[in-house]
């Protein structure tokens, strides 16, 4: 069965309109709190993105069943869904997650705060007493990885790789080989 070029701009238009409503969803969702049972940053982000996901391709199937059954197919309900997560987690942790963690952010938003040129051993030491002490950003991320299962902490109060840990190592081990990424941080 051929389109016609009407059929393709309807098409086109809920996915666009599905698309716009469920990006707004899904950060309207974050943004309030919805997800903040889970108690790590990302997977926060990810819930709420395939929630998102799955909700307007309800919505797009909804529309398939009742006013549009010759235009919309079961394939573009399931390419809706993968394009809008694989778009917006490409976006998730290009800029909110790296805007939560990264330090390179932190170092210009120092600068950016303290309005002058700065010496490496002042972003140095900003870095240490804000960023790691001040702002627990250590703390942090041993939380994260204890909640995730790739460290455990033992009876006596120290914290011990999981084999769940060592698998994450051999794919960043892989991942570094691939694309010849120094290793010093994944071997120190």
């Amino acid at each position: 069965m051929t389109m016609k070029f009407r059929e393709v701009v309807k098409l086109l238009a809920v996915y666009v309109l599905l698309f716009v409503a469920g990006s707004f969803i899904y950060v309207l969702g974050v943004r309030l709190g919805a997800f903040d049972a889970i108690a790590v940053f990302f997977y926060r982000g990810l819930v709420a993105i395939l929630a998102a996901g799955i909700l307007m391709s309800g919505m797009f199937l909804a529309l398939k069943l009742t006013r549009m059954r010759n235009i919309i197919t079961i394939r573009d309900v399931i390419l809706f869904f993968f394009v809008f997560s694989c778009v917006h987690v490409v976006l998730f942790t290009h800029l909110p997650v790296t805007a939560d963690r990264s330090v390179s952010v932190f170092m210009l938003g120092y600068m950016n705060e303290q309005g002058r040129a700065c010496s490496k051993a002042e972003l140095e030491t900003a870095f240490i007493d804000k960023y790691v002490n001040e702002y627990e950003a250590f703390d942090k991320r041993l939380f994260e990885q204890i909640y995730t299962g790739t460290i455990d902490e033992t009876s006596d109060g120290e914290y011990e790789l999981t084999d769940s840990g060592r698998s994450i190592l051999d794919v960043y081990d892989i991942v570094a080989d691939w694309y010849g990424i120094d290793k010093k941080l994944i071997h120190p």
